[in-house]
């Protein structure tokens, strides 16, 4: 493979194969540069979307927190009302049975009064002393126990407002939160390299074939390159 024609060839052939390698690898880096790109664009979206889900999160959080501080508050408030309530209720149940008690005492007493002037005596004045006595007792009793079903309804009430207090307090609960991960980091590709030895090798071969390709070609149309510079038909 002597001939300038097989030599160029086989020359050019090299190195537009060379080229060609060079091409596909810029063409391929420029890939690889931008899906490494999309896959760090895509990252950073990730963290601003798990730093904000995070904060409504903790948002979310602290509106529950604020609800549940303002439902306990009233809820204290209401159930305080309620005990004054139920207290003042007692305190006019317990004033009206003593006035009634006094009442009895004054009606008991007059009674008696009217017995002792009235001039008699013996059995029957005393008699009637005591029948007026039983009927003050009877009274004081019936007022007694009615206080003592008013107290007793008052505490049932009072319990029942502490259990209302409870209930409320307890139908807002604690906001848990979601949890978010921080996204993963993206596995960038690395860029690949030149042709290197491999494919210069692969880029000669490819050449030298292509000059006794073009050597053959030459020799087949009876054509022979002379050491005088020019090629004659053979």
């Amino acid at each position: 493979m002597c001939e300038p024609v097989s030599i160029v060839m086989g020359v050019m052939s090299a190195g537009l194969q060379i080229m060609q390698q060079q091409a596909a690898t810029r063409a391929q880096n420029a890939q690889i540069e931008f899906e490494n790109t999309q896959a760090q664009q895509q990252y950073e979206y990730s963290v601003l979307q798990t730093d904000a889900n995070r904060t409504g999160e903790e948002q979310q959080r602290q509106m529950q927190e604020d609800l549940m501080a303002q439902n306990e508050y009233l809820a204290n408030e209401a159930y305080e009302s309620d005990i004054a309530q139920l207290n003042l209720q007692l305190m006019q149940e317990q004033e009206a049975a003593g006035q009634a008690k006094r009442g009895a005492a004054l009606e008991a007493m007059e009674a008696k009064g009217e017995i002792l002037a009235a001039g008699r005596f013996g059995n029957s004045i005393q008699n009637l002393i005591a029948d007026a006595r039983r009927e003050q007792a009877v009274f004081d009793y019936a007022t007694s126990q009615n206080l003592a079903f008013t107290g007793k309804q008052i505490q049932e009430q009072k319990r029942g407002s502490g259990i209302e207090r409870s209930s409320r307090i307890a139908s807002q609960q604690p906001y848990l939160e979601r949890t978010y991960l921080d996204p993963l980091k993206p596995m960038k590709r690395g860029k690949v390299r030149g042709p290197g030895f491999v494919g210069l090798l692969s880029a000669g071969l490819g050449g030298a074939t292509t000059g006794l390709n073009t050597a053959s070609a030459i020799e087949g149309a009876g054509f022979k390159y002379t050491k005088a510079g020019g090629y004659t038909r053979g």
